[in-house]
């Protein structure tokens, strides 16, 4: 893993968050700064979280050989031994509020 590139596209995405964080502030009407900008500036910088993460992971798959190779059927598992993400474990119900 190219860990100096790979902290090039990092960085352009925290100074992204960053001006979207900043933008919201100043945007917010006077008087009400924090509560016309939390909710934009948590959201920039949880979505900075995840692009963060998954580019990372990325890199980590793209650098290792094993994970290169077809380790996964191309059809999938056979029969009920698919997974599905994001299922009930165990077939309990889903609890809904």
């Amino acid at each position: 893993m190219d860990r100096q590139a790979l902290r090039r596209r990092l960085q352009a995405k925290v100074d992204a968050a960053l001006d979207k964080a900043v933008e919201a502030v100043e945007s917010a009407p006077d008087g009400r700064w924090i509560a016309g900008s939390e909710w934009a500036v948590r959201d920039a910088f949880q979505g900075l979280m995840r692009e963060c993460f998954q580019e990372i992971v990325q890199a980590k798959i793209d650098a290792d050989p094993a994970a290169s190779a077809a380790s996964f059927p191309p059809g999938g598992l056979p029969g009920k031994a698919r997974a599905v993400q994001g299922g009930a474990a165990g077939g309990r119900a889903e609890r809904r509020r």
